[in-house]
């Protein structure tokens, strides 16, 4: 029992004793910052008859923290909260207030959410070049919605439904993502930087919950974006 419990203990010192080496090798192991970033969103859908109406223009604000456990590598996480936007064109049954049989129609719908995203990603930054660093990133992205809204115009009924809807119960809670992102920093002094990055976000999960009532087909579709970001470490 007493050796079980000594190599426990040795395990826990080991565990302790590595990170602490590895965190000793840089001066500055803990960065943390802010950013500002627009984006591009787009659907991606994957329910036949459905199709993409082109990119829309969101932005993103963010906090930002780097964990150095080398000189040149770090791990990045923080939180964002996104606003991202998306289109899609579609046909569907559509049951009117007051209707008593469904109407079929051409709808253009727009999506609007708001997510609030944590990233974990992996940092690897060259050695500088004067003042200048680059870097590549590559992790994950968990993003919980936190508002969803729609906007239809419908052909040749309704040509502007106008005020958006709610439409959190049309959408799952959380988006899953794969981030690609390189980019550069500028010294400004010993730990202040500014940082010029760009990301790619690809999405993991459908978004949509709901059924096409024309087709009885469930409703699939990915959004993805592109996020130029500006940033600033302390």
């Amino acid at each position: 029992m007493f050796q079980s419990k000594t190599r426990v203990l040795r395990l826990l010192l080991l565990l302790v004793w590595i990170p602490g080496t590895l965190f000793s090798q840089t001066k500055f192991p803990l960065k943390l910052g802010l950013k500002i970033a627009p984006n591009i969103g787009w659907m991606s859908p994957g329910t036949k008859g459905y199709s993409s109406d082109g990119a829309r223009i969101g932005a993103t604000l963010g906090f930002l923290s780097e964990y150095y456990f080398s000189e040149n590598y770090a791990l990045a996480t923080g939180f964002n909260f996104q606003f991202i936007d998306g289109k899609l064109n579609y046909s569907d049954s559509v049951l009117f207030e007051n209707g008593s049989q469904r109407v079929f129609e051409d709808i253009s719908r727009k999506y609007n959410f708001m997510y609030l995203e944590i990233p974990l990603t992996i940092k690897m930054k060259t050695n500088n070049f004067g003042k200048f660093a680059f870097y590549g990133q590559i992790g994950l992205g968990t993003a919980f919605r936190l508002k969803a809204t729609i906007r239809d115009n419908m052909a040749p009924a309704i040509p502007d439904m106008g005020t958006p809807e709610n439409f959190n119960y049309g959408t799952t809670l959380i988006r899953e993502s794969v981030l690609v992102g390189i980019g550069c920093e500028y010294k400004l002094d010993e730990s202040s930087r500014i940082l010029l990055g760009i990301t790619y976000s690809n999405a993991l999960n459908n978004i949509l919950t709901g059924v096409n009532h024309k087709s009885n087909l469930v409703e699939k579709s990915q959004l993805n974006f592109a996020e130029i970001s500006i940033g600033f470490l302390f």
